[in-house]
């Protein structure tokens, strides 16, 4: 549980018949937090700058100082409303990830690393835009964020039947991939293989699967967590030996979402440390791909590789593109439409493509060769144009804080949603709402495996911790 630095609200209980000079003996006047106060100047002086920036018309420093301070205003608002900088408050996850991949290469330009790119101007400036949004919602409702109980998760009791469906699940993974000429080597030339959509139902639904274990991993048996361990581990290193990540960082995630919730953590020094590692991580991943791709980038300075061909810098040139070249507007259709994507192609031979394989038709005039990432700000603004990002982030920062008011009523879809942020900011709609749809239907269908009833006596030590019954009827919460 954390606590708003905004101050204490009044419970209703209390009569107002007290008067206000009487304190309680332990009240303390709250002191402004040192560090947002630094942070809310930097992004005043940000904005200072854009100004300054923007009346000599110098546009990328101005959009970029914009996007910044937006973003340091971003830290400060959810710092103030939830009483710490927590990692598991999605509001949070999003809003850094959310500037990674939108701040990056207007930096990096900035910063002389790369020459100046057509459209990024206007890009940074959307991502700006965007945020705004996100943080007018924010403001607005400041709603805290508080853990999910223990109780929640003690609901949560999956059984050997879960841990034998994700052990055939990653068979199944396993013997598609064969049957589709893989070779289990480190190439990422391999994913072109297996990019089905049968494949990519089959990752969301391992992911869903594995998640419903992690919620539950407490209530698990020695038997039945080691079962479950060896078949997660087997599948990430069947990804990684093709090469791909993306593929299992959503239960990774996940499972960092359930545990930092679990040990009521805040972000601490040793959580930036850790952060720092990941991304470093990430970003080191990000460049071997590409070297991979491209052996001949070897030849360039490891500095500027790393700081040029990482994660995070290739996503906004989507974005960059339509701002130069703009599209008659779509006008919400690539929302309503994201229900169409389940629809197989087989069935629906002239479904239309997704926009990253549109963007490669718009700009390149072909789809083979590496896809782009998507970003949700380039939908937003072929959509709506100019003002798109921020009624679209609006919408989003208002939906991100209805899933943080009913954590506890729906911890699964909380921590999928949680676990798909990353993916999200190089994405679509239409694939966040594929991802969620699959993912939560093998988490639900992992519920109900939970209680079925006709697993041997004999076993049943290997499921239940000891004085536990086995297993009750109200087994899991709701999604």
């Amino acid at each position: 549980m954390t606590d708003s630095a905004l101050g204490p609200s009044i419970s209703p209980s209390i009569s107002p018949s007290i008067s206000p000079s009487i304190s309680p003996p332990d009240a303390r006047p709250l002191r402004f937090p040192g560090m947002v106060g630094m942070f809310l100047a930097f992004s005043l002086c940000l904005h200072l700058a854009a100004i300054v920036y923007f009346a000599f018309g110098d546009a990328l420093p101005a959009a970029t100082c914009f996007l910044t301070g937006q973003f340091f205003l971003g830290l400060s608002i959810l710092r103030l409303v939830d009483g710490a900088w927590v990692f598991q408050d999605i509001r949070l996850f999003f809003l850094v990830f959310f500037f990674l991949y939108g701040g990056s290469l207007p930096l990096v330009v900035m910063a002389g690393w790369t020459g100046a790119i057509g459209g990024i101007a206007g890009a940074a400036f959307m991502y700006g835009t965007a945020m705004v949004g996100f943080n007018v919602v924010q403001w607005w409702y400041r709603w805290p964020w508080h853990d999910v109980p223990h109780s929640v998760f003690a609901g949560i009791r999956p059984s050997l039947a879960n841990a034998i469906l994700v052990f055939l699940a990653f068979v199944w993974v396993a013997s598609y991939a064969a049957s589709r000429g893989l070779q289990f080597s480190l190439a990422i030339s391999q994913v072109r293989f297996v990019g089905t959509q049968t494949w990519v139902v089959s990752m969301f639904v391992v992911n869903g699967l594995v998640m419903y274990m992690m919620a539950g991993w407490g209530q698990l048996g020695r038997k039945a967590r080691v079962l479950l361990v060896a078949s997660v581990t087997a599948f990430i290193l069947l990804q990684l030996s093709i090469g791909n990540r993306r593929h299992f960082m959503p239960m990774l995630i996940f499972l960092a979402g359930i545990a930092a919730t679990k040990r009521n953590a805040i972000v601490r020094t040793g959580t930036v440390l850790l952060a720092g590692v990941a991304f470093t991580v990430l970003t080191l991943l990000g460049v071997l791909r590409v070297v991979i791709a491209n052996p001949m980038l070897l030849a360039s300075n490891l500095s500027d590789l790393l700081v040029t061909q990482n994660e995070f810098v290739s996503p906004i040139q989507t974005l960059m593109y339509y701002v130069l070249k703009m599209r008659p507007l779509r006008l919400g259709s690539t929302y309503i439409s994201a229900p169409l994507l389940f629809v197989p192609r087989a069935f629906w031979p002239e479904k239309p493509e997704s926009l990253s394989f549109q963007f490669m038709r718009d700009a390149f005039g072909s789809v083979e060769m590496m896809g782009y990432a998507y970003t949700p700000v380039t939908e937003a603004f072929i959509n709506f144009g100019w003002i798109g990002p921020f009624i679209v982030f609006a919408l989003l920062s208002l939906g991100m804080t209805k899933l943080v008011k009913h954590a506890d009523a729906y911890p699964g879809l909380y921590f999928i949603c949680f676990a798909l942020v990353v993916d999200f900011n190089r994405g679509d709609f239409g694939g966040l709402f594929y991802s969620v749809v699959c993912m939560g239907a093998a988490f639900w269908l992992m519920s109900l495996v939970s209680r079925l009833r006709w697993v041997p006596r004999v076993w049943r030590s290997t499921l239940q911790p000891p004085g536990e019954p086995f297993p009750p009827r109200n087994a899991a919460p709701g999604f």
